[in-house]
């Protein structure tokens, strides 16, 4: 028997085109595959952040979402990622449920922190931002 896992961000048949979008920007984030990205997103992503998130508020641009956000939400922590494990596409909208998984230090436990990322997608397919609420007490708890 064959013993194949398949990764929530695998793409399966009863995946609409937007949200085989989102998970291949998913993918591409965790590669850190720079060209592919650019290729997902607008010219001109918005991550709106929810406040009380650190780091959050409103990030305009490639710039000020990679060499802003990212930059200063991964200089708080070891190692962080974002799991999503469930996607709902409304349209114009592609919601994903899930878990950032969190270390704090080297020798730190991980933590998990529930999120909810709202993507928008542009006429073209290309994703426009996302709109972001995460569990923020787990984030400081840890």
């Amino acid at each position: 028997m064959n013993n194949v896992q398949i990764s929530v961000l695998d793409e399966v048949v009863s995946d609409s085109k937007n949200i085989r979008q989102v998970k291949a920007l998913y993918r591409a984030l965790k590669t850190k595959d720079q060209q592919l990205i650019q290729k997902i997103l607008v010219d001109e992503p918005v991550w709106d952040v929810s406040p009380g998130f650190p780091e959050g508020e409103i990030y305009r641009g490639m710039s000020e979402v990679f060499g802003g956000f990212y930059q200063k939400l991964l200089a708080r922590v070891h190692t962080f990622g974002a799991f999503p494990d469930r996607f709902i596409d409304g349209g114009d909208t592609v919601v994903a449920l899930g878990q950032y998984q969190i270390t704090k230090t080297n020798s730190g436990l991980p933590v998990l922190v529930r999120f909810s990322h709202a993507w928008g997608i542009d006429d073209t397919g290309r994703i426009k931002g996302v709109w972001q609420v995460a569990d923020s007490a787990q984030f400081f708890a840890s």
